[in-house]
């Protein structure tokens, strides 16, 4: 077994090897992301994963320098691997990293909370985290279907909601005023759900990234040609035949009741006309705590499970223990510090 980093032609190929990965591509396994991340995580390295028996994979590891404890790494939602065999020989790869702790998101599906258990029970040193990204649990929409079959595949929902609102004015928009726009409808919205919400610049960095990419759209809109200010949103990611909702806000009025959903259907429709096969409605409850009204997320669930009732679940964010002694000083010690230092930076520190 091999840890080593991407050679520079590997790393001129990186889209082609993410998306050839095992487990299937995740955007944040490219490199914008973890220039988005620059502000939290000091410096990022994209290795690949050699491992006998088992296809090679490119895993982007964002790093946190943070003496006197050493390094700390994270994938996000990666390594992309299915099989627990492949992720268990990733481990053991990553004992010559350097780092004391290295916090991952394989894409190991998940058939409930027991598949999660047995793979820390059987992985020497794995542990139980935090979930970082809403992503590790979502629902997938295919679009090679006709539109008309798409559609028709929604619940009632979904369908009676785009079509109350067939007369409200879509916008798709990447200028910096759309941006804005935008924000004043994320922000209330994150904190109505009472979720993290990291500083105003951080949302705008990133959107405007992918923007200038290419790869990053705006869906704005307005329940009628008289109202002036947008009343629901989505920015969507797209890269290559992979869409990704990835943001999205509304207001709370009786006129812009299920306008959202009519967003969520044009923003469908613009990635299936730009060449998407594949519609990542990005986070959700586990399939088993659907009903559990007490998890974060359970507010989501109605709207997302109109477009499709089938969750995707994989293991979640799981931590590997390389060095017990500097990552017990960390947890007792060392977060608290830095997260203290770093407070107004970056409130959430991961």
């Amino acid at each position: 077994m091999t840890l080593r980093d991407a050679n520079p032609d590997e790393l001129a190929r990186w889209d082609d090897l993410v998306w050839g990965a095992p487990g299937g591509v995740d955007l944040m396994q490219l490199p914008p992301y973890a220039e988005i991340k620059s502000g939290s995580w000091s410096a990022h390295r994209q290795v690949i994963h050699s491992v006998p028996g088992h296809p090679d994979v490119p895993v982007l590891y964002l790093i946190k320098k943070v003496p006197p404890f050493g390094q700390l790494w994270y994938a996000p939602m990666g390594p992309r691997v299915t099989d627990t065999a492949h992720f268990r020989a990733i481990c053991e790869d990553l004992r010559s990293s350097g780092a004391f702790a290295v916090i991952m998101e394989p894409s190991i599906p998940a058939e409930g909370p027991q598949t999660r258990a047995e793979l820390i029970a059987s992985t020497p040193g794995l542990e139980d985290f935090i979930y970082l990204q809403q992503g590790n649990h979502t629902v997938f929409i295919d679009l090679t279907p006709s539109e008309e079959e798409l559609l028709a595949s929604f619940r009632q929902r979904a369908r009676r909601s785009i079509r109350k609102a067939s007369d409200a004015v879509i916008e798709h928009r990447t200028d910096d005023e759309a941006l804005e726009a935008f924000w004043t409808l994320y922000a209330p919205t994150v904190e109505r759900a009472g979720l993290p919400l990291r500083p105003k610049d951080y949302y705008l960095k990133a959107w405007r990234l992918y923007r200038d990419l290419g790869q990053g759209h705006v869906v704005l809109g307005y329940s009628s040609p008289e109202v002036t200010e947008p009343e629901a949103g989505a920015y969507i990611w797209k890269h290559r035949d992979h869409g990704y909702y990835r943001d999205g806000g509304s207001v709370r009025t009786p006129a812009a009741n299920g306008l959202q959903y009519r967003v969520q259907w044009e923003a469908m429709r613009w990635c299936k006309e730009h060449g998407a096969t594949t519609y990542d409605l990005f986070g959700m409850p586990p399939s088993w705590l659907l009903e559990d009204e007490s998890h974060q997320l359970h507010g989501l669930v109605q709207f997302k499970t109109a477009f499709s009732t089938e969750v995707s679940d994989t293991v979640g964010t799981v931590r590997l223990v390389l060095d017990p002694l500097r990552t017990k000083a960390w947890d007792q010690l060392g977060l608290r510090v830095y997260s203290r230092l770093t407070r107004r930076s970056n409130p959430l520190f991961y």
